[in-house]
C-alpha cells in the first residue's frame, strides 16, 4: 500500500484541453504580431500595447495552456486558472459533464476549467465517429459532455476509469465522504502577476493613449 500514498499534485498523467492549447498558441501569435507592429511603428501613443501584449501572453499561459487535471493514488488533482483542488477518491461522490467536467463531493461542486463540454458543432463532428454511431444504434448514446474525443469526455473517462478501478479493488473506503476535507489552494503568483499586468496596461494607456 506504500505506493498508493503518492500525492495527487504529483500525479504523472496530466490531461490538458487540446482546444485551449491551440487557442493559447493563437493568442501568443497574435500578441507577438501586434507588439511587433507597434514596435516597428514606434508611435509613443501605442506604448500601452506592450503591457497589453504581455498580459495576453500571460493569459494564454495561465488560462489556456496551464490548466489541467490529473489522477493518482491519492485522488484527483484539478489545476484551474487561479487555484488548484485536491479531491481524495473517498470524497468523490459523482462525476458530472453537463456544462463541463464537474467533480461532486458532499455539499460542493468543482468545475474543471480545462474540460468544458463540447459545443453543438464539435459534438456533431465527434458524434459521427464509429464508436458513437454504434452506441446510438443500440440505444446507448452518451451525453454530449461524455463524448470521447471531447475535453470533458476524455477527462471524465480518465477520472471514472481510475475511480471505478479503485472501488472494484477495494482501495477506496466507502461511506466516509462527509468526513473528508477537500483542499483548495489559491495560486497567489498567478493572481498577483495577472493583476500587475492588467494594472500596467491601464496605467500606460492612461498616460500615452
Amino acid at each position: 500500500m506504500g505506493g498508493e500514498n503518492k500525492s495527487v499534485a504529483h500525479a504523472n498523467d496530466i490531461l490538458h484541453s487540446r482546444f485551449n492549447r491551440i487557442m493559447a498558441i493563437l493568442v501568443w501569435a497574435a500578441a507577438t504580431l501586434i507588439a511587433g507592429v507597434a514596435l516597428w511603428g514606434s508611435e509613443p501613443g501605442m506604448a500601452w500595447i506592450y503591457p497589453a501584449a504581455a498580459l495576453a501572453v500571460f493569459f494564454g499561459w495561465a488560462a489556456l495552456w496551464r490548466p489541467g487535471i490529473a489522477v493518482s493514488g491519492a485522488g484527483v488533482h484539478v489545476r484551474n486558472v487561479t487555484h488548484s483542488v485536491d479531491i481524495p477518491w473517498e470524497a468523490l461522490i459523482h462525476v458530472d459533464t453537463k456544462h463541463a467536467l464537474t467533480l461532486v463531493t458532499p455539499g460542493r461542486r468543482f468545475a474543471v476549467w480545462s474540460a468544458p463540454a463540447p459545443g453543438m458543432l464539435t459534438s456533431q463532428i465527434i458524434g459521427r465517429r464509429p464508436l458513437h454511431r454504434e452506441a446510438r444504434s443500440v440505444g446507448g448514446a452518451p451525453r454530449t459532455g461524455d463524448l470521447l474525443g471531447s475535453d470533458s469526455g476524455d477527462a471524465a473517462t480518465l477520472v471514472r476509469d481510475e475511480w471505478e478501478r479503485r472501488l472494484d479493488s477495494g482501495l477506496v473506503t466507502v461511506g466516509v465522504a462527509d468526513e473528508l476535507t477537500v483542499s483548495r489552494h489559491w495560486d497567489a503568483t498567478v493572481i498577483i502577476a495577472g493583476a500587475l499586468l492588467a494594472a500596467a496596461t491601464v496605467v500606460v494607456f492612461a498616460l500615452t493613449g
